[in-house]
């Protein structure tokens, strides 16, 4: 092959891939699947850098039902890709090969990697960022349901990010495109991402189903783990927290919303609303505040009597600032021993070196417990201290 591969690492033979490895030369591993694994490759004639996914589709490491179902939803997944072939804010599959043992997936190489190894290594993100990547998001999610496709598993694992930091969807392995008025009633997702109405579809058996407004619940998820780091719905006891997303039980309650919008929140709360319909459409999301404030700062003209109404919020800002510079508390040792979380400074400085030192502990998919991090216990930091004043 190419002396870029890993030694050790098993690769499809050569006969049964034959089409793939005439047009591409596979590189590095890059990530990995319960029954997958991605590559780098690059095209041999134009030298473009790309990703490939290896699915291995043999009976020897799966039983016949498991392998048929790997098959059918990889070729839904295909099919899916191929309608939604060209939208900015999604994944775009340029080849496809299929073999006798393997199933060949080849894509645009996102150098950045996931969403959530992004938001692992930053903690939180800011509202602007937010912004950007929540509007990209919810215009992927709003041409899906054009075409009446449902997703089904939007999470920051799914979500990748190019070099200069734009998304792309990908992971269409439990999309669905929908028959008019059709509901569904499968259970899957990743559970702390799963809207109310698919946990009770399960329970119920005259339960009417779900549709594409699950993933709006997901997309709700999303905004409130990048804003505070840790998702709304978590518990070590999963029936705990299957049951804290039934009765819609999530609070701005961490030090981190202190500092974010009620603008934000509102949406978060138009997003994570109970009732499949009155829960926001993509539509209405992206036509929320939150986004249109954004979109009239970027158009606004010039009007002397905007500039002076800005002239005077930017005077009333800084007497702000002043009074607060003068009334600010001193930093001193009573006052972070007594609460070092309330501090903004301090606690991104906490937050940030948890999350370098257990970050590789933090868990994807259906285990994920990013929210065990921000179970931050005060006692322990006072103790730690006294110990050491002594």
């Amino acid at each position: 092959m190419t002396r870029d591969i890993e030694v050790g690492d098993e690769l499809p033979d050569w006969v049964g891939a034959k089409e793939f490895y005439q047009k591409y030369d596979p590189k590095e591993v890059i990530g990995r699947g319960v029954s997958s694994v991605v590559r780098r490759c690059v095209h041999k004639q134009t030298g473009q850098e790309l990703a490939v996914k290896i699915i291995e589709i043999t009976a020897e490491k799966m039983t016949e039902q498991q392998l048929e179902e790997v098959k059918s939803s990889t070729l839904k997944e295909i099919q899916v890709l191929n309608m939604v072939k060209g939208h900015p804010s999604i994944i775009t599959l340029v080849d496809s090969y299929e073999s006798t043992t393997f199933i060949f997936l080849v894509f645009d190489l996102m150098r950045r990697g996931e969403l959530f190894d992004y938001l692992t290594e930053k903690v939180t993100l800011g509202e602007k960022e937010t912004r950007s990547i929540m509007r990209a998001l919810l215009e992927a999610v709003q041409y899906l349901h054009s075409l009446s496709i449902v997703h089904r598993d939007l999470k920051p694992e799914n979500i990748l990010l190019d070099d200069q930091g734009h998304i792309k969807l990908s992971d269409f392995g439990f999309s669905v495109q929908l028959e008019p008025g059709e509901k569904l009633r499968e259970l899957c997702g990743t559970p702390g991402y799963l809207a109310p109405e698919i946990l009770k579809c399960s329970m119920d058996e005259t339960h009417e189903g779900y549709g594409r407004e699950v993933d709006l619940w997901a997309c709700g998820v999303i905004l409130f783990t990048l804003l505070a780091g840790s998702p709304p719905f978590w518990h070590r006891k999963q029936l705990l927290m299957l049951r804290m997303i039934m009765e819609g039980r999530y609070q701005f309650s961490s030090p981190e919303w202190d500092d974010r919008s009620s603008t934000v929140k509102d949406l978060i709360c138009g997003l994570l609303e109970l009732e499949p319909a009155k829960r926001l459409t993509a539509e209405q999301a992206l036509a929320h505040p939150f986004f249109c404030q954004y979109q009239r700062e970027k158009v606004r003209l010039f009007s002397p009597r905007k500039t002076f109404r800005v002239m005077i919020w930017t005077v009333l800002g800084c007497i702000r600032i002043q009074c607060r510079y003068h009334r600010a508390r001193p930093l001193t040792r009573e006052l972070l021993a007594r609460d070092p979380y309330s501090l903004r400074g301090v606690r991104k400085l906490i937050d940030g070196c948890a999350f370098r030192i257990y970050g590789h502990w933090v868990k994807k998919g259906e285990q994920q417990n990013r929210a065990a991090l921000f179970q931050n216990t005060t006692k322990v930091f006072l103790l730690g201290l006294e110990e050491f004043d002594n």
